[in-house]
């Protein structure tokens, strides 16, 4: 096979056993790797209504047929479980230089199942596989394992977070690079696991080495010219959102009760830049470098840590904000939940938070001996006031203020994963006209966007490419890589049919775990004091699931997933 190893690995921790199958050129076609692969092998896996925490839950982490060549922004892997926070599918896609590890050692697809008695790390090196004892880093933090652990390969692990089974707690590769959200890593630190190494030899072969190099060519000329990867991304990393969203008046603040922060400025990339000097770390194969590095080895929050601990809390200390997101990379937590519950709280109690208070409760929280550790909507709930968490699916709603950009609203509100802002990136047409301008004072007629926006992002988890490419890279520009590297031809219909696939399966996978229609909503306070128009909203969202081609209840009909050849 080119693109793809054809390698699954499965590794039971209840048994201490290794197997390993092929992946399969079916499933390879018609999935992709990465998100695809994840959903895939959850369903062969596991039931939909698995306890997340138990030791039946999965942990699959996937390469795409991209993963380690020499593709653009194609250093990512993927993490796909179900969520201890949201109790949803959950798939993060990762950047650094595990993935390209993980494509070197020869694997499609590594699957994690049961639970060890005693702490333990997984090492792969090339064909071999092995289980080793993880007590002597049980209690360090991800920093310290990833130094332990660094002459061995790649280190993709969990910090003190993950241990303490934190429900947003995060696995962190490379000492710099997190897996997002949804508490994988706490599904981790309930198998005894703490990390796993991955170190290989096997450079990935390609079909067609000239319509790849030609393709390739053809990508880093739209990186390059678009101003947004090549100005925005380049120069500033995410932070330069926070600007943006100020001018457009959208940033939301103190847990979503205002849709603006008065102190923008304070916490701004401009601001950063000045106040700090770092160098970039990007991700393998990255012509942007987007991630920057402090002088003392911490990193340099991006946009969604600058919100969390800045305008979510009421918060304009930059320092505090730079100290709460090293304590979030070095305990191995997401800092969007984090800072949106700590929000939530900071409502019901009627109080603020100084820095000092706000880093000690942060700490807290990642080591697991807060009451905040589960979450705002189970917070919330236990204290009588469900509404006042601010999420979707029990995902925290991040940066974004679906009140002033309606596509996200939507969006939010039909994600597989909860409020992740990731599943259609509708900042990029609705605010950034890119890849294509959409006017961001409506919500009419912007259904078929989000689906295809959702369709889209499917592919580019699957690939698994960074979903930053979105911003310069059409599915034509991607189906030409994948071509070239596989030997399968894909066309741009071909690869958002494939993303559909996948995105009705996690529906599916959604539906079997209880989740309903009911559930495609948002908090009350969205739909409130001039926010969006509750009716028009439900009418949207009845109109998103003809787009889909479900029921009135957002069921896939049997005729759709036989049409994109879903069986169970």
């Amino acid at each position: 096979m080119f693109g793809w190893t054809g390698r699954t690995i499965v590794v039971d921790l209840s048994s201490h056993s290794v197997t390993e199958s092929r992946t399969g050129v079916k499933r390879s076609r018609e999935y992709l790797g990465g998100r695809g692969f994840g959903i895939k092998l959850m369903y062969e896996f596991a039931d939909p209504d698995v306890d997340p925490l138990s030791p039946d839950n999965p942990l699959v982490f996937a390469t795409g047929p991209l993963t380690g060549t020499a593709a653009p922004m194609s250093g990512h892997y993927s993490i796909t479980t179900k969520s201890p926070l949201t109790h949803t599918i959950f798939d993060s896609n990762a950047g650094g230089h595990f993935g390209k590890a993980m494509k070197y050692a020869g694997i499609d697809a590594l699957v994690i199942t049961g639970r060890s008695d005693i702490p333990l790390y997984l090492s792969i090196f090339d064909e071999d596989v092995e289980l080793i004892s993880a007590e002597h880093l049980w209690g360090k933090d991800t920093r310290e394992t990833a130094l332990a652990l660094k002459e061995k390969g790649s280190v993709a692990c969990i910090g003190k977070a993950g241990e303490k089974k934190v429900l947003f707690a995060n696995f962190v590769s490379d000492n710099l690079y997190s897996s997002g959200r949804g508490g994988h890593g706490a599904v981790a630190g309930s198998k005894n696991l703490k990390a796993v190494v991955v170190k290989g030899t096997n450079d990935p072969l390609i079909a067609d080495p000239k319509a790849f190099e030609k393709a390739i060519a053809s990508a880093q000329r739209l990186l390059q010219a678009n101003p947004v990867t090549s100005k925005g991304l380049s120069v500033y990393g995410t932070s330069f959102m926070v600007n943006v969203m100020d001018h457009l008046d959208i940033l939301p603040s103190m847990n979503f009760r205002e849709q603006n922060f008065h102190y923008a400025e304070s916490i701004s990339a401009e601001k950063l830049s000045a106040s700090y000097k770092s160098k970039k770390t990007p991700c393998d194969n990255c012509p942007l470098g987007c991630r920057r590095l402090l002088e003392n080895g911490s990193p340099i929050p991006d946009y969604d840590a600058l919100w969390a601990f800045g305008p979510a809390v009421g918060n304009t200390d930059q320092e505090s904000i730079v100290k709460a997101n090293e304590l979030c990379y070095v305990n191995g937590v997401d800092p969007i939940s984090c800072g949106a519950t700590i929000a939530s709280y900071l409502e019901i109690s009627g109080g603020k938070m100084d820095p000092a208070q706000l880093l000690q409760t942060v700490s807290d929280i990642s080591q697991g001996i807060s009451s905040l550790s589960e979450g705002s909507l189970s917070y919330m709930i236990k204290q009588g006031v469900k509404e006042l968490s601010m999420s979707s699916k029990g995902l925290e709603i991040p940066g974004y203020d679906p009140r002033g950009i309606p596509g996200f609203a939507l969006a939010y509100a039909t994600s597989n994963r909860g409020a992740c802002h990731m599943s259609a990136f509708m900042a990029g047409p609705e605010l950034l006209g890119k890849p294509v301008g959409l006017d961001r004072f409506v919500l009419q007629g912007k259904a078929g966007f989000v689906k295809l926006f959702q369709d889209l992002a499917a592919v580019i988890d699957s690939v698994v490419l960074c979903p930053f490419v979105s911003f310069a890279l059409s599915e034509g520009e991607i189906a030409s890589l994948i071509s070239a590297a596989t030997g399968v031809s894909y066309s741009s219909e071909d690869l958002l049919r494939v993303g559909e696939r996948i995105w009705n399966l996690e529906r599916s996978f959604n539906l079997g775990a209880g989740f309903t229609c009911d559930d495609d909503t948002l908090p009350r306070r969205m739909f409130s004091n001039g926010g969006i128009s509750e009716g028009e909203f439900k009418r949207t969202i009845a109109e998103y699931y003809r787009f889909r081609g479900w029921d009135s209840l957002g069921v896939p009909t049997t005729g759709k997933l036989a049409q994109l050849g879903i069986t169970f």
